[in-house]
């Protein structure tokens, strides 16, 4: 009787220390399950704060080499502006009287100044020499009479040819402030008529324009090349008065070409010739 007591006990003591074994194996293994998860949750921190590292690091390198890049760039333009301001005047020329002064925007249009059937030809004195221009005043009267007009009005006389863009093969002159931003006070319409017959070829004379047809005035274009007309005629719409052609003094202009160009960084007028070049005066005769 007494050993089946015993034996009773020591059943019940082993799946006692059965339960209690099991119950500690199950805790090892939760911590264990606790330790991977905790390890994974710290090796995913670990590569997610490598990876953020990383990008801030490139960030930083992007922004640093921008700053270096814009800061070479102004430095680049600085030089620039400052070699187009050193400029000597070309071919041994001095400036003329009035060189550099603005000139005051007028109030109207342009009076009528044109006879009635003459033929115009206009000689422009250049710090390199002159340039001869047949004025077409019959394809383009309104862009010619105010040519005439502001030449007999001393307007272009002082003027720089302040731009030289090789990509166009044109110079540019004409600009009350010897800029593109210069504003007559005036607007002419775009007349078109020689320009569609014989486009733009070298040797041309044409009206500048900004921003669409109709919005020319002062400034004008002396083209040495095939690529403005090019340009041109890749427009949906011409706009750019072709209203007169060098007859002589071809190698004037010429020798102005040669001087290249300088400030191709120098937005919005972009190069000038390497040399200043002055329109020293505009002279226009007419004959019946």
């Amino acid at each position: 009787m007494g050993t089946r007591k015993q034996q009773a006990k020591q059943t019940r003591r082993e799946r006692r220390a059965a339960k209690e074994a099991a119950r500690e194996e199950a805790r090892r293994a939760e911590r264990r399950q606790q330790r991977i998860t905790l390890a994974v949750i710290a090796g995913i921190l670990l590569l997610g704060g490598a990876l953020i590292g990383f990008t801030i690091y490139e960030q930083r390198q992007e922004e640093a080499e921008a700053r270096a890049e814009q800061e070479e760039l102004l430095a680049e333009i600085e030089e620039q502006e400052e070699a187009v301001a050193d400029r000597p005047v070309a071919c041994g020329a001095e400036a003329p009287a009035g060189a550099g002064d603005e000139r005051e925007p007028y109030d109207e249009a342009p009076p009528d100044v044109l006879d009635e059937g003459a033929d115009y030809r206009a000689t422009i004195e250049t710090s390199c020499g002159e340039l001869v221009i047949d004025l077409d005043a019959e394809a383009a009267p309104e862009t010619v009479n105010a040519f005439v007009f502001l030449a007999e009005d001393g307007f272009y006389d002082g003027r720089e040819v302040f731009r030289h863009d090789e990509s166009l093969e044109v110079l540019q002159a004409g600009s009350p402030n010897d800029a593109l931003d210069g504003d007559v006070g005036f607007e002419l319409p775009s007349e078109t008529a020689r320009a569609e017959e014989e486009g733009y070829p070298s040797g041309s004379v044409a009206l500048a324009s900004f921003g669409g047809p109709d919005s020319g005035g002062s400034q004008f274009f002396l083209v040495y090349g095939e690529a403005f007309e090019e340009l041109a005629g890749q427009q949906d719409e011409l706009m750019f008065t072709n209203f007169g052609e060098v007859v002589d003094g071809r190698e004037v202009l010429d020798e102005i070409v040669d001087l290249g160009a300088i400030g191709e960084l120098l937005a919005p007028d972009g190069p000038a010739p390497a040399e200043r070049v002055y329109i020293e005066s505009v002279s226009v005769e007419g004959a019946d």
